[in-house]
């Protein structure tokens, strides 16, 4: 009757108005398409007979409709579906906006606290030194202070030695999609959070060769998990990639705050935690980073009284008005070549270092152990101490705020030409570029950007004028950590913005010349000794295949099942998505239905046959049990240690980690494991039922009956034959840690993060 209606009213309409036929023009379909954006929806729509047997259908059409009210671009990832009313639309874009905000306002505080106890402790180092004039006497007190403050960072870092190193490597990982808990468990601890901060104030305060931007990153990680589990903010992270996108935002905040530089800071952490980045996030890097160098900018006015830091250079700098010439374009890409050619031998140097410390401690010898972790330490202290206090004055500063001496074009102080400006500027680049691969890779929070920049600023300078100083630093910085962006925050930080041409060449011809001996970053060379699980560096043979990897025992459910398989699921799966198949003879995948959906089936299901302890059988709340092993308790075990996870749930990952490996130990090597054995596991559960329970949670019931779950289309499913390159890749664009195996339409299983790892090889230039 519809469609009759519709097509006599089409034939009475202008050919550009109808709905149906054919188009006979480009101009018509121009003008057809132009009908559809701006004429109401409703107005296609006739109207019947309340009561005739097509209204119920046009009602809902229109009640749909109505409901998409509004399209427009999301902060959460492009162009967006009509949201249900503009009122839920804005709500969420402000509170997305307000938590973006949020971490800027934060992060410029806390990175300016950090900073400045870091700048007492050297000044206390200073100031102690200065109270004597005994030469010796003043060694050994800038000596001790480095020990002692090494010490203390190291006994620090015991408590959570998850904070050890810069914290780059660590997210470049997890942005990749794996799961923090499983692999890198406590990253986002609280306690990890509080012996960040106070080892890398240690390790800074202390004199060691050592920056900061690297553990910035990870703190302001820490802060954005957190921040994620407060109960206004909690809807962000119900999606992997919604988490993610927070994440590398947080990133951005890390870096920005530290150097007041809002493009280089979101550059920066695209380039150095980033895989593939989605341009979704770049509005919300961008609004996280500029809050971030604002309030930094705030919060020096505040405490220095004065409104000049507000709008001056966080590096003052002094040029002329032409700086430079184009026929000294080459003069810098050679410089910037020079500074490759050391940047490989320090990265060679680190990797030769961090390996050797690594198995040290993992060695059978208790004295390699003990050795590696205090006795090392100790010596890196004393050797640190010495070789910035022997050289002369101008080796004493480990920070970037002195650097404006090395900026400028007027002559060097008495400190840097004691000797000769030839000797200090050739053995302070010594200097850094041998203790920095040697501080770095100790057991304490560190970074690697300011040591390089204060180096590279050092070569420059022995190229004649302070722009080869400032270029050379950006080059240094940019080989070592194989960012543009270094270049980007180096223009940010001084304001020089009409150098851009120099400093660019500079940092290209650096990269490109490490690049030529196939070397990779600082960050990707500890991230590869370290052991971190990193898809992108790895390898698989040519002929392996899904098959080889794929997770046979499978936690699903059937179309057709019963309640208490549908508990057995849940437990299994917690907070996940459960497969869904015909039946178990033929294991056709059918899609996958939501815990939240199952649960609310299962809740209806207790109350329509007056069941109790419903919210005791789903794990909502403990279960009693007469014996001491339960099933409560089971699960309690399997699910321990929540709180370090990216939104403090089980990911499928971990979960078949658990339910296929540890819960073995519970009867030995069985052929099927324990927590997948469905007579065992479903008379566990239902241990201390009645029979009147048992017998109605055995009775057979369809899942889709209510319309209380909705089974979904599943996104992407592989084939057994499908290479383990072709998956890797998968995995890595899609930031996924599971995908189901089917062969023609049948689930045969499921591949894991953790199989693709174990399956792959990692490869890197030795």
């Amino acid at each position: 009757m519809v469609s009759a209606v519709n097509e006599l009213q089409d034939q009475l309409l202008p050919a550009h108005k109808r709905r149906t036929g054919r188009i006979a023009s480009l101009t018509e379909f121009q003008q057809r398409a132009a009908s559809y954006d701006h004429d109401d929806t409703e107005e296609f729509l006739v109207d019947l007979d309340a009561h005739s047997e097509d209204s119920d259908f046009l009602n809902a059409f229109r009640k749909y409709a109505a409901q998409r009210s509004m399209s427009s671009g999301s902060l959460f990832g492009g162009e967006r579906e009509r949201a249900k009313n503009k009122r839920k639309y804005y709500r969420r874009q402000l509170k997305a906006v307000s938590f973006l905000v949020l971490l800027g306002v934060i992060g410029g505080p806390l990175n300016y606290g950090i900073r400045s106890v870091c700048q007492e402790l050297l000044d206390l180092r200073d100031t102690m030194v200065n109270q004597t004039t005994s030469e010796l006497a003043r060694y050994f007190i800038w000596t001790g202070h480095t020990v002692v403050f090494s010490f203390v960072g190291l006994l620090i870092t015991t408590i959570a030695p998850v904070a050890a190193g810069s914290g780059v490597s660590q997210m470049k990982a997890i942005l990749t999609g794996i799961d923090p808990r499983l692999y890198l468990p406590g990253y986002f601890d609280f306690t990890t959070l509080v012996t960040k901060i106070l080892g890398l104030i240690c390790s800074v305060g202390a004199g060691l060769v050592v920056g900061t931007e690297g553990c910035n990153v990870h703190i302001m990680s820490i802060v954005t998990h957190h921040i994620l589990r407060l109960p206004f903010y909690c809807g962000f992270s119900s999606h992997l990639n919604g988490r993610i996108q927070l994440l590398a935002a947080a990133c951005a905040v890390g870096v920005s705050s530290l150097f007041s530089s809002p493009i280089g800071g979101v550059l920066f952490s695209m380039e150095v935690t980033a895989t593939y980045y989605l341009m979704s996030n770049y509005v919300k890097a961008f609004i996280s980073a500029v809050s971030g160098a604002v309030m930094l900018r705030m919060t020096l006015v505040l405490a220095e009284s004065t409104s000049k830091q507000a709008t001056t250079a966080i590096l003052a700098t002094s040029f002329g008005g032409h700086p430079f010439s184009i026929w000294e374009i080459p003069l810098y890409m050679l410089m910037g070549a020079m500074l490759g050619l050391m940047c490989i031998v320090m990265i060679k140097l680190l990797r030769v270092i961090a390996q050797i410390r690594k198995d040290l401690r993992k060695s059978s010898h208790t004295w390699k152990r003990v050795f590696v972790e205090w006795i090392d330490p100790f010596i890196v202290a004393v050797l640190c101490g010495t070789l910035t206090y022997v050289p002369g004055e101008f080796a004493h500063s480990t920070t970037i705020d002195t650097l404006s001496t090395l900026f400028t074009e007027s002559d060097l102080p008495d400190s840097f030409t004691k000797f000769s400006k030839f000797y200090t500027l050739s053995v302070l680049p010594a200097i850094f570029m041998f203790l920095l691969p040697v501080c770095i890779s100790l057991k304490m929070p560190t970074g690697v950007w300011v040591p390089t920049f204060i180096g590279g600023a050092a070569f420059g300078r022995l190229f004649v004028s302070a722009l080869h100083a400032l270029a050379g630093a950006a080059a240094f910085g940019g080989a070592a950590t194989k960012a543009v962006s270094v270049a980007v925050i180096t223009l940010e930080i001084t304001g020089e913005m009409s150098l851009i041409l120099p400093i660019f060449c500079a940092v290209l011809a650096a990269m490109a010349t490490s690049s030529l001996f196939n070397e990779r970053s600082v960050y990707d060379t500890l991230l590869i000794v370290s052991g971190t699980p990193f898809l992108p560096i790895l390898d698989f043979e040519p002929d392996a295949c899904a098959g080889d990897i794929v997770e046979v025992f499978t936690v699903y459910i059937t179309k057709n099942t019963t309640v208490a398989r549908l508990l057995l699921a849940l437990h299994r799966l917690p907070n996940q998505d459960i497969p869904v198949v015909q039946d178990d003879k033929s294991m056709v995948l059918l899609g996958v239905v939501s815990s939240t959906h199952l649960k609310k089936f299962v809740r209806a299901y207790y109350a329509a046959n007056s069941l109790e302890e419903v919210e005791q059988d789903l794990g909502e709340e403990p279960k009693s049990s007469s014996s001491g092993f339960s099933w409560a308790t089971l699960m309690d075990v399997v699910r321990s240690n929540q709180v370090g996870g990216l939104n403090g749930n089980m990911s499928v990952d971990e979960t078949y980690s658990a339910l296929t490996s540890a819960a073995n130990h519970l009867e030995g090597s069985a052929p099927i494991p324990f927590l997948m054995n469905d007579e065992k596991m479903l008379a566990l559960l239902s241990d201390g039922w009645s029979a009147f329970k048992r017998a109605k949670m055995n009775d057979r019931v369809k899942i889709t009956e209510g319309n209380a779950c909705v089974i979904q289309p599943v996104g992407m499913t592989i084939s057994s034959n499908t290479s383990l390159g072709d998956v890797h890749m998968l995995f890595t664009m899609l930031r996924c840690d599971h995908c189901f195996v089917c062969n023609r339409g049948a689930l045969e299983g499921v591949v894991t993060m953790k199989g693709l790892l174990h399956s792959g090889t990692t490869y890197c230039s030795s």
